[in-house]
């Protein structure tokens, strides 16, 4: 594969081989999208299986890079609902953080208008947190993950620390249109852990998810890549 920064806008090569989740071979596929308004290189990783003779998408996962500072930043991700609960998301991070590591780009974030909860989460066991965690004490916007404790709903459980921000999460099409649960207490439940998500765009109420424990985050990458060589 040609360095990332060569890759002409539009085309897509493929990224390794390889992999499985579930019943399904799986190759990952690398594209540089094109700029939009923020002016930065963009690109994407998917995660396609060759199902009765054609590639299926399964996921994909969106990241920026900043060439000068060797930087890259986390914008989103998104598994096909038939392929839920395989593990892919898990995969996908895992695949960006390698991809990143092993090109140079050693400062890893997260784009500040990530508004997915449990994206977050999922970025924090890899990880990822804010500078200042006294912040998860005095911030209205932190919100509780959580999970069933007999793992039979799979719904996404939220625990809002606070009414409004809870209904102003409820009006986003982020609510809308995923498996998402607020409860109210935490009967049943497990608390995973906690994430702050700003719903607005002001610069006073925003916090920066950056990988914090590379440590950790290596260790992780490797033992999820590992889980799924065929």
């Amino acid at each position: 594969m040609a360095k990332l920064e060569q890759l002409n806008e539009g085309e897509s090569t493929l990224y390794k081989d390889g992999f499985f989740s579930g019943d399904f071979n799986q190759d990952l596929y690398l594209k540089k999208s094109k700029m939009d308004v923020s002016n930065r290189p963009k690109y994407v990783l998917r995660v396609y299986s060759k199902i009765n003779g054609e590639l299926v998408l399964q996921g994909y996962l969106y990241f920026f890079l900043d060439y000068k500072t060797k930087a890259s930043y986390f914008i989103g991700l998104k598994v096909m609902e038939e392929f839920r609960n395989l593990n892919i998301g898990s995969f996908l991070v895992a695949s960006w953080i390698d991809l990143c590591i092993n090109n140079g780009y050693n400062f890893l974030g997260v784009n500040e208008k990530q508004r997915k909860p449990f994206l977050l989460y999922l970025l924090k066991t890899y990880g990822f947190e804010i500078f200042d965690k006294s912040l998860y004490q005095t911030r209205p916007d932190v919100i509780s993950i959580c999970r069933n404790i007999d793992f039979i709903d799979k719904s996404k459980m939220l625990l809002f620390k606070n009414e409004k921000h809870e209904k102003v999460f409820m009006g986003t099409n982020i609510y809308k249109s995923d498996n998402y649960k607020i409860i109210h207490d935490t009967k049943g439940v497990i608390i995973l852990d906690n994430v702050i998500l700003p719903l607005q765009s002001r610069k006073k109420v925003q916090v920066d998810y950056t990988l914090i424990d590379e440590a950790l985050a290596k260790t992780k990458t490797e033992s999820v890549i590992s889980n799924h060589k065929r």
